[in-house]
């Protein structure tokens, strides 16, 4: 009985640690930028303009080769607009990601693509 206690305290007692994933992309004019994904309590965070605003992203699937995340954007509390996001990182491999934007109030989906590092 106590090797059993001993390991579910070791076991409760190990940290735990945060998983980032940093994707960085071109866009057009060939700027970089980085999108950084912070897994939280509920699926992934992603701070935006300075961490003044966090686009939160819920996780449609994950193993241990993609990680497939979903965001719903509404003008409610970052201006006048409404899309929707699905990204695509592949864990394994050249890490790349895919992520599509799709709007009801613009015509042009943006496809965005890039290689992803856990930091």
């Amino acid at each position: 009985m106590r090797i059993i206690t001993t390991l579910l305290f070791l076991l409760l007692a190990s940290p735990v640690f945060a998983e980032t994933w940093v994707c960085s992309w071109l866009d057009d004019n060939g700027e970089n930028f980085n999108d950084t994904y912070i897994r939280a309590a509920n699926g992934f965070d992603e701070p935006r303009d300075g961490d003044a605003l966090t686009f939160t992203w819920e996780i449609v699937y994950e193993d241990e080769r993609v990680l497939v995340l979903h965001s719903t954007t509404t003008g409610n509390s970052v201006g006048g607009y409404f899309f929707t996001s699905i990204t695509q990182i592949e864990k394994q491999g050249e890490n790349r990601f895919v992520q599509i934007l799709i709007s009801p109030m613009n015509p042009v989906q943006l496809t965005t693509e890039g290689e992803c590092v856990v930091v």
